[in-house]
């Protein structure tokens, strides 16, 4: 990184970082992505120095560039939506009563969460077993959206289920 310099592409790329980082911290200058290492870029980056007690020489060196990197993925990595979860298998898949796997006890976490919005006059337990007592929860959910009560879990009951459970765990803390 000595020669950081001389590197368009490796200036361009460290810009863009202090860019990044400038947005969430308005004593470190806004840098435009040129790939021209000029006062404004040697400002940004004494200022990232000062900032994380660095040696202060609006030089990159490794450990600047490091320490550049890290907290550009940091805040990167915070300001993400999480990744979708797909835990029902297929649309083709349905969880019937006695059914033993990690769907079920996805399911039966769910359904706890959802306990505290619905009456389902029965405690659910997550044991990883599809039971009678998940089967009649999961029917008053099914006749609130207006499906088939038939206590089993298919695509269109998941679909139902995941709905809510976004819609309450938008609202609410579980």
């Amino acid at each position: 990184m000595n020669d950081l310099k001389n590197q368009s592409s490796s200036i361009r790329e460290l810009q863009k970082y202090l860019y990044f980082i400038s947005l969430n911290d308005p004593d470190i200058p806004k840098v435009v992505p040129d790939g021209i290492y000029g006062s404004v870029t040697r400002d940004a980056v004494t200022a990232f120095q000062k900032k994380t007690g660095l040696p202060a020489t609006g030089v990159v060196d490794k450990i600047t560039w490091d320490a550049i990197v890290k907290e550009y993925n940091a805040l990167s990595a915070s300001c993400c939506e999480p990744d979708p979860l797909y835990v029902f298998p297929s649309s083709k898949y349905v969880v019937k009563v006695g059914e033993r796997s990690d769907t079920v006890s996805v399911i039966q976490i769910i359904l706890r969460c959802l306990s505290g919005e619905y009456a389902f006059k029965v405690v659910i337990t997550v044991s990883g077993v599809y039971t009678d007592r998940d089967a009649r929860a999961v029917k008053v959910i099914q006749q609130i959206h207006g499906l088939e009560q038939s206590g089993c879990v298919d695509v269109k009951t998941w679909n139902a289920i995941a709905s809510d459970y976004r819609l309450f765990c938008s609202m609410s803390e579980y």
